[in-house]
């Protein structure tokens, strides 16, 4: 959940990459190297295809089915982040509060061409600057329901697997 508190924010972060790394180990039969708090990744695997990804955390307090947007970063503080900064190979957004827990995921480079081809709505997020009530961080809206055609969408079940719920 959002609570406008950096600390607890980045706990909530964390929880979210942890998921991540579960899903990569137990479906995609990867090894978790370690965790790493740069613009680089979020998690490193040992294997030649999903070495990297790059980890989102979203639809945070908004109950049910959230407000269908995923926002991908791209600006932090005036300086490119997120999507503009990443090494990662793919983009994994959890998504909690929803029914069955989802787990959204696109390769970055096929995640650039939708953002290239595609107009999405900019909003400001985050907190805010300490001399002033502006935003620090920018984002690109993403309605997952008209975009999930570009997603793989995993749900995890009452059993505690993955299951691709959605290609």
């Amino acid at each position: 959940m959002v609570h406008n508190n950096f600390e607890k924010d980045l706990a909530d972060g964390q929880k979210g990459e942890e998921v991540v790394r579960h899903f990569g180990e137990m479906v995609w039969d990867l090894r978790f190297i370690k965790y790493n708090d740069d613009s680089a990744f979020d998690i490193l695997f040992e294997d030649d295809e999903h070495n990297v990804v790059k980890t989102d955390y979203f639809e945070k307090n908004w109950g049910e089915g959230g407000t269908g947007n995923m926002a991908i970063e791209y600006k932090c503080r005036g300086k490119p982040s997120g999507i503009k900064k990443t090494k990662a190979m793919y983009f994994a957004y959890y998504i909690p509060n929803v029914r069955d827990k989802q787990l959204w995921i696109i390769s970055v480079d096929d995640l650039k061409n939708l953002l290239k081809n595609c107009r999405f709505r900019r909003v400001s997020g985050g907190e805010t600057y300490y001399d002033n009530d502006e935003k620090v961080t920018r984002c690109y809206l993403i309605d997952r329901y008209r975009y999930k055609k570009h997603f793989k969408v995993y749900t995890f079940d009452e059993r505690g697997d993955w299951v691709l719920a959605y290609e």
